[in-house]
């Protein structure tokens, strides 16, 4: 039996899931996001946690402002939806057969129960503290903490894709003594 282990890619924390079914759990609670890495092989090699197929992360969420998010899988989504960063309208993209459907439409969003979703619903069973219990505000604000991480991280990436191809368009045109089109 193999152990897995999760490479977080916000703050490079590495988690150890003594299975697969544990691992799958993460990724049901939304724990995984599509920039962490997940390694089998005692962290010898790492993938990115999308390639992983048992871990269903097989969806694109094209944000309202365009934005491609993913590949993720439905409990992500769900959370989106709960935190309302995204509604019924968003187009979901499946990587596995390129169907692009409005959310609405799908027929696991049809029969979950969206219609009474929230941020407290979404988060019973993950672990985390609920308002109830008191502890909503403190969870919230490590929810939030982590998101900033991951926005830092993937502007941080942004920047260096920038850079990347101003360097590329710079040797274009001294190669090319024109614009590319």
């Amino acid at each position: 039996m193999n152990n897995w282990y999760l490479l977080k890619a916000s703050d490079k924390e590495v988690y150890a899931a003594k299975d697969l079914e544990t691992l799958r759990g993460w990724a049901a609670d939304a724990k995984i996001s599509p920039l962490d890495k997940i390694s089998s092989d005692n962290r010898m090699s790492w993938q990115r946690a999308p390639m992983i197929a048992e871990l269903q992360m097989d969806l694109l969420v094209q944000m309202p402002d365009n934005y491609l998010y993913g590949p993720t899988n439905v409990a992500t989504i769900q959370e989106f939806l709960a935190t309302g960063e995204i509604d019924e309208n968003v187009t979901i993209i499946n990587c596995l057969d390129n169907t692009e459907s409005r959310l609405a439409d799908l027929s696991w969003f049809q029969a979950s129960p969206h219609h009474v979703r929230s941020a407290a619903t979404t988060f019973m069973g993950t672990g985390r503290a609920d308002e109830k219990n008191g502890g909503g505000d403190v969870m919230q604000q490590s929810r939030i903490a982590t998101l900033e991480k991951q926005v830092m991280e993937l502007q941080r990436v942004v920047d260096e894709w920038q850079q990347a191809y101003h360097g590329m368009r710079q040797q274009y045109v001294e190669a090319t003594g024109r614009e590319p089109l």
